[in-house]
Order: C-alpha cells, then sequence, then structure tokens
C-alpha cells in the first residue's frame, strides 16, 4: 500500500514539473536585449604604413577585409559603420590599438583610439597590429582622431 502511495506522489509531481518545464519553453522571449559590439584584432598582416579607414558600405568592408586578411561577414551598413585602425609595422610584439568612448558632435561621430606601447617582455617579431570595430552610424560624418600615447 505504500509502494503504491509512493509511486503515486513521484508520479504526480513528475507530470507536474514536466508540465511547468513546458509552460516555462513556451513562454515568449519579451526582454529586451541590448547591441553587442563588434570588434576584430590582429597582431600580424595589417598594413606596414600606421592609419586607419573607415568602411561605411559593402565594397569599402570588402577592400578592409582584403587589406588585414579578414574573413568576417559586413554588418549592417544600415544601421552601423566599421573603423579600422592600423598600427603599422612594429620591430616587436605588443603594440595594440585600443578605442576610447566614442564621442557624438552633433550630427557627426568622432571615433578616439591610441596606440598602445608594450611594457615587459615581448615577442621579438615584426608585427603590424591592426583593430577593426563597428559602431552605430551617425546622421553626418566619421571622424578619426588618434590620442598621444
Amino acid at each position: 500500500m505504500k509502494f503504491r502511495f509512493l509511486t503515486l506522489v513521484l508520479l504526480t509531481a513528475s507530470a507536474a514539473a514536466s508540465a511547468a518545464e513546458k509552460k516555462a519553453a513556451a513562454k515568449p522571449d519579451t526582454e529586451k536585449k541590448t547591441m553587442t559590439s563588434q570588434e576584430w584584432k590582429g597582431q600580424y598582416g595589417g598594413p606596414l604604413e600606421p592609419g586607419h579607414m573607415v568602411a561605411a558600405d559593402v565594397t569599402s568592408w570588402k577592400a578592409l577585409a582584403a587589406k588585414v586578411g579578414l574573413d568576417a561577414s559586413a554588418p549592417d551598413f544600415t544601421k552601423s559603420v566599421a573603423v579600422a585602425v592600423f598600427v603599422g609595422e612594429r620591430m616587436r610584439g605588443g603594440f595594440t590599438a585600443a578605442f576610447e568612448e566614442s564621442v557624438v558632435r552633433g550630427d557627426d561621430l568622432l571615433v578616439l583610439y591610441r596606440i598602445t606601447i608594450p611594457s615587459g617582455f615581448t615577442t621579438q617579431a615584426l608585427a603590424q597590429p591592426w583593430k577593426v570595430k563597428v559602431f552605430a552610424r551617425p546622421k553626418g560624418k566619421v571622424i578619426v582622431e588618434a590620442i598621444a600615447p
């Protein structure tokens, strides 16, 4: 008798848990989602000369991707632009490009970056560091400026 009662309780609990899981799984996802930042970087394969490039359409994205050997699909250029920073060729590793907080000036977007200088031990090899980041597309133009290290 006790065995039958215990079996009945376990089956009832199992069915209730299964129904709760199905109900939770069927609930639509209504949470607000924030845009994640898209960023790519590399220590090798960038241009020999320092500089930057703005990709605002698929054609310029393809040119940028070819320049650094990037194998990534293009962002949605109706909503965004991509900014690339090239550190140039360095005699050792450890140099990187770091994007600072972007600033909206009227309809324009000011993208600030700095080249970080390595400290401590580094790879003793020629490097051509680069970094690409996607930003929200401004109504105006994109202005890219370097900040002294």
